[in-house]
């Protein structure tokens, strides 16, 4: 009930990048510093005696996280206002295959063969997603930066398991005033409307902040692959906030690419929760 409750506050994040009516990198570096102050408050709430314990924490390795949070952010925005909310959404779902990958590399796990077939069939699906989007280049740009942020991601969560001594929210609130801080020669702060800052205080101040905190709390009661499993509830949720309040609707390629990478991931985390490990 956490994580679902976590992905319900974080499903309209596309939504509300959709009302926002400023140019993407202005969105972007207001987006972060309320993200890094939601993220101060929101450790405030769960450590409120140890906050600058936790900033700390982030000397060294933790710069990665922070690093890979800032790029992820970035990549996020850029891919959502230049793509459809469902193609930025299912893309960046595939997060988890790229974690497997990753933590090969430098983690040495070993990838299971049901999760390089499920590679292989989600690479089938974003191949599918991106031929909606070659009659139009913005959007074939916006879906190749839309992986490149789900790279980001997984990037970020294999630091978490690398380096578990360093504080996640910390990491993301730092990534936050890092992300400023490089788009802001390119954003223009004082060209908000008053409807913009609004939207722009209700995803950095709530939604992200708590949908996020929800969904890291969730993994302390129950197993990593049910997480997944109820984290791709926002690349459903999240597409329909925009079909149903703005009409925005998906194509075909993206409903049968989407299809196949999402039942493809769900049928992987089914699989890994039946698992003797997952199950110890």
């Amino acid at each position: 009930m956490i994580t679902a409750a976590g992905v319900l506050v974080i499903s309209p994040d596309g939504l509300l990048t959709r009302l926002i009516t400023t140019d993407h990198w202005t969105m972007m570096f207001w987006r972060a510093i309320f993200l890094a102050f939601g993220m101060w408050l929101a450790l405030g709430f769960t450590a409120p005696n140890r906050v600058w314990q936790q900033y700390r924490s982030l000397r060294g390795p933790g710069l990665l996280k922070v690093l890979a949070y800032s790029f992820g952010t970035i990549s996020f925005i850029y891919a959502i206002t230049h793509t459809s909310v469902a193609n930025t959404l299912v893309i960046l779902s595939t997060t988890p295959l790229f974690a497997a990958l990753i933590s090969r590399v430098l983690l040495r796990e070993r990838i299971r063969p049901r999760t390089l077939v499920a590679i292989a069939l989600v690479a089938l699906g974003i191949a599918v997603i991106g031929s909606g989007s070659i009659d139009q280049p913005g959007n074939l740009l916006g879906d190749a930066v839309a992986l490149l942020g789900a790279f980001f991601l997984a990037l970020g969560f294999v630091f978490v398991r690398r380096f578990p001594q360093t504080s996640t929210f910390a990491a993301i609130s730092c990534s936050g005033l890092l992300t400023a801080l490089i788009v802001l020669p390119l954003a223009a702060p004082l060209s908000l409307t008053a409807a913009d800052l609004g939207y722009l205080m209700i995803m950095g101040l709530y939604v992200v902040p708590l949908g996020t905190a929800l969904m890291f709390i969730g993994p302390r009661y129950i197993p990593a692959a049910e997480v997944g499993l109820l984290m791709l509830l926002e690349s459903v949720l999240g597409p329909l906030w925009v079909w149903w309040l703005l009409g925005e609707a998906p194509v075909t390629q993206t409903l049968a690419g989407g299809a196949i990478v999402l039942c493809t991931l769900a049928l992987n985390t089914v699989l890994a929760l039946r698992s003797p490990r997952a199950n110890a």
